[in-house]
């Protein structure tokens, strides 16, 4: 919810009033490096030995992305999908407000997880006078059209895809080669939905876990309530943290799983020297997103689960494993696609609604086909059959009736997703997610087969935001348009 924590920044009000007073944009300039003894001088001298000292450390957060030239500010690909789309100042300063916040919510993170301190200043000092320090080098830099254009330009994340890999892998003969088998895999898939649910194998015994409700009051929310929640001029809703816990309670899916062996239990991520996921703690973990669809800005919903491995001897075997699950809310309210990957960006599936149908004009050549095994039920809650060892989803369905063989039942409590970029560990605090967002000690072995797709480490788990979704062609999950480029709204 970092895109959200935005309005809640320090300074953003200061921020505001000046933008709204600036006006013009020129040609891309270079950021000036000022004395030291000047002010700014001395802040650009302080994020650069801050960000020294993150580097060294090994404790920079690879979710949002840095903006070169720009230290104060981060950005994702949504915030990036705007930067050529500012008309007006209250845009721009929502936008650069966002992405200050982003920033703030980082260093908090990674200051945290530093052991040492920087330049003789405690932790707490630091933050305060980086906070300070943002808001100095925003007013100076604002203020020349030369760097808000150069801003513009800046503020991009690269895609998640090594192009040198996909060249040296002779990608035009071996991608065709991986989406035969991917075109299995969906057959597979297809099938395995295609059979009746009484009649899915069960290798242990089903347990259902199900959310406990954040609010003291379990009513749903309505989808006239959502779509009156307000918006930013960017689009982009901004309900009150209330709104947000009704939004999760209503949507949250109940987790049906064939449980064999403890590897098959959800669990609570917690660090030992290393990850580890505690299966006496079932826990769900929530983040809030946005996609673009038209001119609208849809709101998502990604509820998270852990398991401690994916067990077996095959390639895809090793540690840890999981599942999210996300639901897009239409203008109206209404869900209108829930979509699922593994935490590797692995197996995306999609579930529309009534809402949305493919496009049919999506490219036929060095190109993942999106797989749609079902249509989304039309009630909620959902209920995902997930099964044993794969935790692969083999069924969506709306449990009208009790089943007949009923599943043990288990409560899952609630965590925020970001916790994950600051795990207590050892008397300090540890990332779970390092270098390139991937989890160390999460890899697979298909990754010395399928290096040529351009993935890092295919199969091993990653952070939110690092997802690439498609070996054949270039999806992620975070895309700002992936939606609309792969549906159209039905008539």
């Amino acid at each position: 919810m970092c895109e959200i924590k935005a309005l809640h920044s320090r300074g953003a009000a200061c921020l505001l009033l000046f933008m709204l007073l600036q006006a013009g944009c020129a040609t891309v300039g270079k950021h000036p490096v000022l004395p030291a003894g000047d002010a700014l001088g001395d802040c650009q001298t302080l994020y650069r030995e801050v960000d020294s000292a993150v580097e060294h450390a090994g404790v920079r957060d690879h979710g949002p992305s840095l903006i070169s030239g720009f230290p104060y500010l981060r950005t994702t690909r949504l915030l990036a999908s705007f930067r050529n789309e500012l008309s007006d100042q209250q845009q721009w300063s929502t936008w650069v407000r966002h992405m200050a916040a982003l920033d703030v919510e980082a260093r908090t993170l990674e200051l945290r997880n530093l052991s040492a301190s920087v330049a003789d200043h405690s932790k707490d000092m630091l933050r305060d006078e980086l906070d300070r320090c943002r808001e100095r080098l925003l007013t100076a830099d604002l203020a020349q059209p030369e760097r808000r254009s150069a801003l513009v330009v800046a503020a991009r994340v690269p895609d998640d895809y090594v192009t040198w890999w996909r060249l040296a892998g002779l990608y035009p003969l071996t991608a065709p080669i991986v989406s035969a088998n991917i075109t299995a895999w969906h057959t597979q898939t297809r099938n395995t939905f295609a059979t009746p649910l009484a009649a899915l194998p069960i290798a242990g015994e089903l347990v259902r876990w199900t959310p406990q409700p954040r609010t003291s009051s379990v009513t749903p929310i309505k989808a006239v309530e959502v779509s009156e929640i307000l918006r930013d001029s960017l689009g982009m809703q901004l309900p009150v943290p209330a709104d947000f816990d009704r939004l999760f309670d209503t949507f949250s899916p109940v987790w049906e799983v064939d449980v064999a062996d403890d590897d098959d239990r959800i669990g609570k991520l917690r660090w030992d020297n290393g990850p580890v996921v505690d299966v006496a703690q079932p826990t769900l973990y929530r983040k809030v997103s946005y996609t673009r669809f038209g001119d609208q800005v849809l709101l998502q919903l990604n509820y998270i689960v852990w398991f401690p491995a994916r067990s077996g001897d095959d390639i895809y075997a090793g540690h840890l494993d999981g599942i999210n699950w996300r639901v897009t809310l239409g203008p109206d309210g209404e869900p209108w696609l829930f979509d699922a990957i593994h935490n590797c960006g692995c197996y995306h599936e999609f579930f529309p609604s009534q809402h949305l149908r493919l496009r049919d004009d999506l490219p036929t050549s060095y190109f993942e086909l999106p797989l749609l095994p079902q249509s989304a039920p039309d009630h909620q809650p959902l209920v995902l059959r997930i099964a044993h060892r794969t935790h692969f989803i083999q069924r969506v369905y709306h449990d009208e009736s009790p089943p007949e063989s009923p599943a043990v039942a288990q409560t899952i409590a609630w965590e925020e997703y970001d916790t994950l970029r600051s795990l207590p560990a050892d008397g300090g605090y540890h990332n779970l997610f390092g270098e390139h967002g991937l989890i160390a000690g999460t890899e697979r072995s298909e990754r010395f087969i399928l290096w040529p797709m351009g993935i890092r480490s295919p199969g091993a788990m990653r952070q939110w935001g690092r997802h690439a979704t498609a070996f054949v062609g270039r999806r992620h999950f975070d895309d700002a348009f992936l939606i609309e480029s792969l549906f159209e709204r039905v008539p």
